[in-house]
């Protein structure tokens, strides 16, 4: 069972009362239930890989959610903690593996094992509306970190199988609200009338708050100096962290995911490449080699989905007389399998011993790059002059495609496609040193990318859609829609080749540039 939990939590004193919370919107009375003793054992590998990325594991007993919960970040907001959370039963000694395969980009191959047990005496406050439905539940814990007892045992004692300095464990009491039924409007309300009867805002998970300085500082996600080497390493960071992230969801079968993947898995490659000299090309060029593998792998599985999405809103769209035949099924069938096949495709390449080798590489590189011969000069030297390279690998790919002819056009202009691309990544990363004429040129370059993958996109829906109508004649049935269909994707595809070509003449207009001379 999966939900996404919402919620925000304030750190208080022992003696601080609750304050009253029936004035809050859409609240119509409160309801204290009585108080229940909790005991979770949470797990991690040893390196705490995944308190380092917010992410907890822990089994736990009392209560009316008893069992194993997961629980992974689904961003930050200013009112609170936004996570997907997964419970599912299993033994007690050892986590289940449906819980374990979502985290697996994390960990890796490294084993699993208790980390610390959080005894919590919990009194707990329903926030009802005027029919008695629950808006949110306002949770007043006492919370003690203990060194994790013996696994398996579950009467709550206190075990002798420490990982940590039972003195170094504290002891907090904090109130907690989570939305049942509620909107953001409420838990912004609850916060502030916490704050001011004395809660301390505290971001932090339970499990951070416990164990503290013991996890891992995350990579740094801006340059630490000016050199070059600082300010690829950090762009390579907020990629590999959006690439861990994401794999989560992949095993899920969530396609925004699947596209937050491959953009990443792309970027890091971009950025490897367009900067050689700041990297070690000689340890570089084989990960860029096996990251083209992984987008290209995630784009079968993310381009039948979008696909389907297309046509079948292109087919809505179209006047009931006009289709003929059980088209819409044909479109759903044919590319849902295409997703389903290529989507369980992605997830082995995850769990390949190679791809985790792959992400144990990155991860690393995420906090030391392997450095070039250009690693320690300027950023704001080197970055300008490798972006100036990608622009004009651009300009020749734009030439080529103008002089390029019939059934060539199309491929040029998908070399075009990655050109921009490439030349996107490039000036994002040199953000982080230029700022904003920067982040500019990237906007240009993002225009070029959208408008030629619009067109692109409109190739393979033809193909797509001629394939089906052969099968549909094939079969006997009326195949008029999906010709019709074909037309007004080649007509998309001319609107888009017009809308390219003033997007590529904006994009190569020098005066934006000029920072990179």
């Amino acid at each position: 069972m999966a939900h996404d939990e919402v919620e925000t939590a304030f750190e208080i004193a022992p003696d601080t009362p609750l304050p009253d919370l029936t004035g809050l919107p859409g609240v119509a009375r409160v309801e204290r239930q009585d108080a229940d003793r909790l005991v979770a054992t949470y797990w991690d590998s040893p390196r705490l890989d995944l308190a380092r990325a917010g992410v907890s594991l822990r089994r736990r007993t009392g209560g009316h959610d008893a069992g194993w919960h997961l629980k992974v970040p689904l961003g930050s907001d200013d009112a609170g903690r936004r996570r997907a959370e997964h419970r599912v039963d299993g033994a007690p000694t050892t986590p289940p593996d449906e819980l374990v395969a979502l985290v697996r980009s994390r960990v890796r191959d490294a084993a699993l094992v208790p980390v610390v047990e959080l005894v919590t005496t919990r009194a707990t406050t329903l926030l009802l509306d005027d029919q008695g439905a629950v808006l949110a539940e306002l949770a007043d814990d006492v919370v003690e970190a203990r060194a994790p007892r013996d696994v398996g045992d579950d009467r709550g004692d206190a075990g002798t199988r420490a990982t940590a300095d039972a003195a170094d464990l504290p002891r907090w009491r904090e109130w907690e609200v989570e939305l049942v039924t509620g909107d953001d409007d409420l838990l912004a309300a609850a916060g502030s009338a916490l704050a001011r009867a004395g809660g301390a805002p505290r971001a932090e998970s339970k499990l951070q708050r416990a164990l503290g300085p013991a996890i891992p500082a995350p990579a740094a996600r801006e340059p630490a100096d000016g050199t070059a080497a600082e300010a690829v390493r950090a762009r390579v960071a907020r990629d590999v962290e959006r690439l861990l992230a994401a794999e989560t969801g992949v095993r899920l079968g969530d396609d925004e995911a699947v596209h937050d993947a491959r953009v990443a898995a792309r970027r890091l490659r971009a950025t490897l490449g367009v900067f050689r000299p700041v990297v070690d090309r000689a340890v570089t060029e084989p990960v860029r080699a096996e990251l083209r593998e992984v987008a290209r792998v995630l784009g079968a599985a993310r381009d039948p989905h979008v696909e389907q999405a297309a046509l079948v809103e292109r087919l809505a769209a179209e006047p009931v007389e006009l289709v003929l035949g059980p088209v819409e099924r044909r479109v759903v069938d044919d590319r849902s399998a295409a997703r389903d096949a290529a989507l369980a495709r992605a997830v082995t390449l995850l769990d390949s011993p190679e791809h985790l080798r792959l992400l144990a590489t990155l991860d690393a590189w995420a906090t030391t790059l392997p450095r070039g011969p250009r690693a320690d000069d300027a950023a704001e030297e080197v970055l300008p002059r490798r972006v100036a390279r990608a622009w004009r690998r651009l300009e020749r790919r734009a030439e080529e495609a103008e002089q390029a002819a019939g059934d060539a056009r199309d491929t040029a202009r998908h070399e075009v496609r990655k050109a921009a691309r490439r030349a996107r990544y490039a000036a994002t990363t040199a953000a982080l040193v230029v700022g904003g004429p920067a982040r500019r040129s990237a906007s240009r370059a993002h225009d070029v990318q959208d408008v030629l993958g619009r067109q692109q996109d409109t190739v393979v829906r033809r193909e797509t859609l001629r394939r089906l109508g052969v099968q549909a004649h094939l079969d006997g049935e009326n195949a008029f829609t999906f010709g019709r269909l074909h037309a007004l994707e080649q007509s998309a595809a001319d609107a888009a080749e017009r809308a390219a070509l003033r997007a590529v003449r904006r994009a190569l207009a020098p005066g934006h540039r000029s920072w990179t001379a």
